[in-house]
């Protein structure tokens, strides 16, 4: 019973870690984003990469009743002007936002991922960690890119295939 306790305890422990970890790079995500928007609005060069500008215009082109491909520059999926569209009615940074917590999610399916693979806990702590706190991907989304939508489709991909049909349609909102 002991060993049963002690298991739990650590098992535990490890998941006060993890969201720990998540709440920090949360709150490193926050900081990089409203410092985009100062660096943005104070200094000569933008932190705003420059297709944000035009996922931006598209949302407000659908917000007005347009089509996302008004603006010749729109090569991107319609579905994106549409994730977009809080934008235009609720604040600029919206999409940044969702780009980090789609980040964010990247962070859980890589721990998930690897917990499938049976890799012990503390080793995957430590390859969240390396994921959520480098400097190059944690600035991707801040910066409005949306390539962690991308990452976290696959990995979410990845998980369906690896845990079965029957939990990707229960999980999916397909079930």
């Amino acid at each position: 019973m002991p060993n049963y306790q002690a298991a739990r305890a650590a098992k535990s422990a490890m998941a006060t870690v993890r969201w720990r970890v998540l709440a920090a790079s949360a709150a490193l995500r926050l900081a990089l984003v409203a410092y985009g928007e100062w660096q943005d609005a104070h200094l000569e060069v933008r932190y705003t990469d420059v297709d944000y500008l035009v996922f931006s215009d598209a949302a407000a082109s659908v917000a007005a009743g347009g089509s996302p491909f008004a603006r010749a520059t729109y090569r991107y999926s319609p579905l994106l002007a549409f994730l977009l569209l809080p934008n235009s009615l609720l604040h600029p940074a919206w999409g940044k936002l969702l780009f980090s917590a789609a980040d964010l999610l990247v962070g859980l399916f890589i721990d998930t991922i690897l917990e499938l693979r049976g890799v012990q806990a503390k080793t995957r702590i430590w390859c969240v960690v390396a994921w959520l706190f480098n400097p190059f991907t944690s600035t991707i989304g801040t910066r409005g890119n949306c390539e962690p939508i991308v990452c976290a489709a696959m990995l979410w991909i990845l998980i369906c295939l690896m845990k079965g049909v029957e939990y990707c349609k229960q999980h999916s909102g397909m079930g």
